[in-house]
């Protein structure tokens, strides 16, 4: 089984590919990293929890969230640096698509 990791950058407002995410990640073990505005996702507790549905680990661009000035991360979200990122995206997963 292939692992998929998820980078997305789009607000929740703008992202409309779920679907995609779930179909793409059937059947594999699944992450996302959040960056630019995506990380809104994890200050939104309805998004939030469906993309939580949909991968099974959800990281957070620390730097990107403190930019925006957004409150705590919610549950289930790790917030993470630069150097993480490119761990997870160069080592950790086999396949990285972005959405």
């Amino acid at each position: 089984m292939r692992s998929k990791l998820f980078i997305m950058l789009k607000s929740p407002h703008e992202f409309t590919g779920m679907d995609l995410v779930r179909s793409i990640g059937a059947g594999s073990s699944t992450a996302a990293i959040l960056f630019e505005d995506a990380v809104i996702f994890a200050a939104n507790a309805k998004k939030g929890q469906e993309l939580q549905s949909a991968v099974k680990e959800v990281f957070v661009m620390k730097d990107d969230w403190e930019a925006r000035g957004l409150p705590l991360v919610m549950p289930g979200f790790k917030l993470i640096d630069y150097p993480e990122a490119v761990d997870l995206i160069m080592e950790r997963y086999d396949q990285t698509i972005t959405v």
